[in-house]
Order: C-alpha cells, then sequence, then structure tokens
C-alpha cells in the first residue's frame, strides 16, 4: 500500500494499523536488539498501550520514551500514539541534566524506560512504565480517541534565549510529510536506514516514511558511522536514506561507497557543496538524489529540489520548490511578497505546521503569525531565513535574518562572505562570525577547515588575498583562522555563538589587518 492509496485516517497510528493489517508479514523494523513483522509490532505495541492507559495516559498526554535505539523503542512510540498521547524522545546521548529539563518543560505523564532508575535519574513525578513486562490484555484499536490535531511528538529545537524550545507537532504534520509526496519514493519495495537522532524530525521522517507505506525501517545502534552504515546496507538491501548535510559530506569524502547500493538519497539542513552534489550525481547517475529544506515548525521539509548535474553546477544548491500540502512565502518586512530575484524572508504555511511551542504561547504568537494569504484564522511561520526566487525557478537559500550584521556602516551578510571562501579550490568548509559590542569595533573573523585532498598547504594569507579580490574591503574578515572542525550543538546544528565567544587573541597568527572606510 503506497501513501497514496493510504486510507484518510486522522492519525498516524491508524494508517500503520490498516497497513498492518494488509501486510502482517512483511518486516516493519529490525536492529542489533531483533525484528518485527507488522503483525508483531502492532500486537506488541497495543498492549504496551493498555499498560500506558492503567498507567494513567489519556488523550492528549504525553509519553516520555527514555530508551536506546531498538526495536523496543519503536514499540512504545507506536504504543504512545495508541494510547491517544504524543511521544517525548529522550534521548539517552545527551547529557543528563538536559534530559532532566526536557521532562520538566515538557511534563510526560508517564515514562517508558528500562528500569525505574533510568527514571529517577531524570528527576521526574511521572509513572514508571517497563518496556518489557511480558504478555498481557491488548487496547483496542480506536479506543483512545486521539484526532488528526491531536500532539503526535514533541521534539525541542535550540532557541535564541539559550533554552530549548518545545515544538509540538500534530499527527497532520507527520502524515503530510508522507502520505500523498513524491519526492522520495515510498511503498513496500523500500528499506530505510534510520541513523538521525532521536530527538530530530528527520527521525520522524525515517521512522514514518516505511511504516505507513509498508516499508521496512532499520535502525542505526549509536551515532552513524560509514563503517556500520555499509555493513546495514548491505545486510538488510537498505534502499532509502536521509541524511544531515554535514553527514552527507563526510561521507562523500571518507567513503562514498556506501551510496551505490542506494535509490533515493535525501539532504538538508545546512548549504549543500555544489562540489559534492556533483561527484554523487557524476558517480551515481541511478540514484535519485534530493536537497530538501525545512524547520522543525512544518516538519523535516517544506520545499525538495532533486539534484540534478545542472543544478549541481550552480554557486548553490537549489532548495526546491513547495510540497503539496506545504507553501512557501518570500516576504519583506512589512509581509509583502518581494519580486523574482530579490531576497526576502521565508515563511511556511500549510499541513505541515505544528501547534506551536509548549508552555510558551507568547513565543509561539512571535513566530506562527497570521497567515494574510490564506483563509481566515490560518496561520503561517516565520522562519528566519532569507532565499531567493528568479522566475520559473527553483528557491535559493541565502541565509539567516540574524546573520546580518553592520560592519563600519555597511551591512554585510555573513552566508556571502562563508559562500565566497567555501569557493577557494582548497577550503573544505567557512564560518564567518563578528566580534566586538560596538559597532566602531566590530570586525569579521572567518573560521575555514582545509579540504582534505588539497595539496598545497593553506594559509590565512593566501585566505587574504583570495576574499580581497572576491569582496570590497568591509567584506573581507580581519582574521582567518585554519581549524580541523567546527564546534557544534548537542543536536548537530553549528554552534556560531562558541565560535563568536572564543577569544580572538588566541586565533591564528596574523595580525588584524586595517579595514578600511566604507566608500559609499
Amino acid at each position: 500500500m503506497s501513501p497514496d492509496n493510504a486510507p484518510a485516517a486522522q492519525c498516524v497510528h491508524e494508517i500503520f494499523e490498516a497497513q498492518a493489517a494488509a501486510t502482517p508479514q512483511a518486516l516493519a523494523v529490525a536492529s542489533d536488539s531483533g525484528q518485527l513483522t507488522y503483525a508483531e509490532l502492532d500486537a506488541r505495541a497495543d498492549q504496551l498501550a493498555w499498560r500506558l492507559v492503567e498507567a494513567g495516559v489519556r488523550c492528549g498526554a504525553l509519553v516520555g520514551i527514555h530508551l536506546e535505539r531498538a526495536t523496543e523503542m519503536v514499540v512504545a512510540i507506536l504504543a504512545a500514539l495508541k494510547a491517544g498521547a504524543g511521544y517525548l524522545m529522550l534521548d539517552r546521548a545527551f547529557p543528563a541534566e538536559r534530559r532532566r529539563d526536557m521532562v520538566q518543560d515538557a511534563q510526560p505523564v508517564v515514562l517508558v524506560a528500562d528500569a525505574a532508575e533510568d527514571v529517577e535519574q531524570l528527576g521526574s513525578s511521572a509513572a514508571f512504565v517497563a518496556i518489557d513486562c511480558g504478555d498481557g490484555p491488548a487496547l483496542p484499536h480506536g479506543a483512545a480517541g486521539a484526532q488528526r490535531e491531536s500532539v503526535a511528538c514533541v521534539m525541542f529545537t535550540s532557541g535564541s534565549t539559550g533554552r530549548p524550545k518545545a515544538v509540538a507537532a500534530p499527527h497532520r504534520a507527520i502524515i503530510s510529510t508522507i502520505v500523498g509526496q513524491h519526492y522520495t519514493r515510498f511503498g513496500p519495495d523500500t528499506v530505510w536506514l534510520q541513523c538521525a537522532p532521536i530527538s530530530w524530525d528527520a527521525f520522524a521522517l525515517e521512522l514514518w516514511g516505511p511504516l505507513l507505506s509498508g516499508g521496512a525501517c532499520v535502525i542505526h545502534p549509536g551515532s552513524p558511522d560509514p563503517m556500520r552504515m555499509a555493513q546495514l546496507v548491505a545486510r538488510y538491501g537498505i534502499t532509502t536514506m536521509d541524511l544531515p548535510t554535514v553527514l552527507f559530506h563526510v561521507i562523500m569524502e571518507v567513503q562514498p561507497a556506501v551510496f551505490a547500493p542506494l535509490r533515493d538519497l535525501l539532504t538538508g539542513g545546512e548549504a549543500l557543496s555544489p562540489e559534492l552534489a556533483a561527484k554523487l550525481v557524476r558517480e551515481f547517475p541511478h540514484l535519485r538524489f534530493v536537497n530538501g529544506y525545512g524547520p522543525v515548525e512544518s516538519m523535516v521539509f517544506v520545499t525538495t529540489h532533486q539534484v540534478t548535474a545542472s543544478s549541481a553546477a550552480l554557486p548553490s544548491v537549489p532548495i526546491g520548490r513547495s510540497m503539496a500540502g506545504k507553501h512557501v512565502h518570500i516576504l519583506d518586512e512589512k509581509l509583502r511578497p518581494v519580486a523574482d530575484g530579490e531576497v526576502g524572508e521565508l515563511y511556511c504555511s500549510g499541513e505541515g505546521l505544528a501547534i506551536g511551542y509548549l508552555g510558551q504561547p507568547a513565543l509561539t504568537a512571535e513566530r506562527f503569525v497570521a497567515n494574510p494569504f490564506g483563509p481566515p484564522g490560518g496561520r503561517m511561520y516565520r522562519t528566519g531565513d532569507l532565499v531567493r526566487r528568479h522566475a520559473q525557478a527553483p528557491l535559493e537559500f541565502v541565509g539567516r535574518v540574524n546573520e546580518q550584521v553592520k560592519i563600519l556602516g555597511a551591512s554585510v551578510d555573513l552566508a556571502e562572505v562563508e559562500q565566497t571562501l567555501q569557493a577557494h579550490p582548497g577550503v573544505g568548509g567557512a564560518v564567518v562570525v563578528s566580534t566586538g559590542d560596538r559597532s566602531d569595533d566590530r570586525r569579521l573573523v572567518a573560521y575555514v577547515t582545509a579540504r582534505p585532498d588539497n595539496a598545497a598547504e593553506l594559509t590565512e594569507d593566501d585566505l587574504h588575498d583570495y576574499a580581497s579580490a572576491k569582496m570590497p574591503n568591509f567584506m573581507v574578515p580581519s582574521r582567518f583562522s585554519i581549524v580541523d572542525s567546527f564546534p557544534r550543538t548537542h543536536n548537530g546544528k553549528l554552534d556560531r555563538t562558541a565560535l563568536a565567544t572564543r577569544d580572538i587573541t588566541t586565533i591564528g597568527q596574523t595580525q588584524p589587518r586595517q579595514q578600511k572606510a566604507v566608500t559609499q
């Protein structure tokens, strides 16, 4: 059963139940801990759902999942939905303090774990339900009464205040990302590798993409490792991967053969390297390669673009066009559509939108604003991302609204400086931050990684000369630092704050170059 033929169910678990009835003996999920068919997964989840209801779970509640990456984790997720609750993934790889903060903010009524000791360390008064306690009664299908707008999952994302935000996503958001979509192949002949961190929205696509369409989900144990990924591809015949851009870049550099057996590869999260994209398209022409864009607040992807040799040859690989049921609006500061070729802020609307931020109505109102382009009462999410659309062309990602700074009175988009440096043949990656609290003391500092196959040594003087030849003086960083890697947050995103707060006197060996006044 493909997503196009899926029943008009309101909830994620209802679509799964229909699939389990249609293909009961098909492989649903596999991990180092074992395998489950659709019938086995459905039955075990029904039994756990009964215990969750007995423990106090009611429609609209949250269930915390504090388990290792294994088939049992999937049983617990499905059981939470069947009980009418949403699920909250508590990644055991996170520091304990962060997990405690997540539980405190989200307030799950039940925590599913291996042992009571696992719950005690979270400092929660929530009831404990063991994942493994044998057979028992099963909750009948449809008994919990969840609806299309009920919360299906809560995902924490980084916040501008320094404290993560809890994004509450309804069943509608997950279903809209899979059912009726054609950016990748869904169906019983697909085998997906689940390797994204369980707290990411990409986890929902890797899990429900196959399970709502009759495919199989293979869970990668621990953090993604190219060698382990190659083994899983060979063992299970994996057809589909969805990788963060950073991980895609790494694998293309160290072990691109991992991708050879695949049929579909998706990536997103950061700017895609045109050079590595072109290499993939050239070496694996059979592979459908999709570059996607989307915030957590609109469930994985809002736009997608199938990368071809011609699009990989562009200065930046497009992020594509909006998906079915999801919409994008490119607006100026007064919420007016910008003309083709102009840069504007991207707003998302449609079926993928989250309900908002759990327990933060003011922040929800700030980011989820009224949609003047849709029916009354509609909302759109302000992404803070800048894009450009040329006539009849897919969207081009430009940068972040908050990555624009004033240098000597002139506006400088950090993304533009980064993209210029990344075009240097010896540069693997570049991140530019501004330093200095006063406008007259603000400078740009560039952190650069060298390409591993670069024969010539990358020097700071070389980088300065290259940048000076490409950009006006006020856009040229006053300092360059060649580093092995960039600092990242717990969820894998670039940590600009860590870079910006470094003591610049320890960066590099060159002295700051005098920046000239901007000529208007």
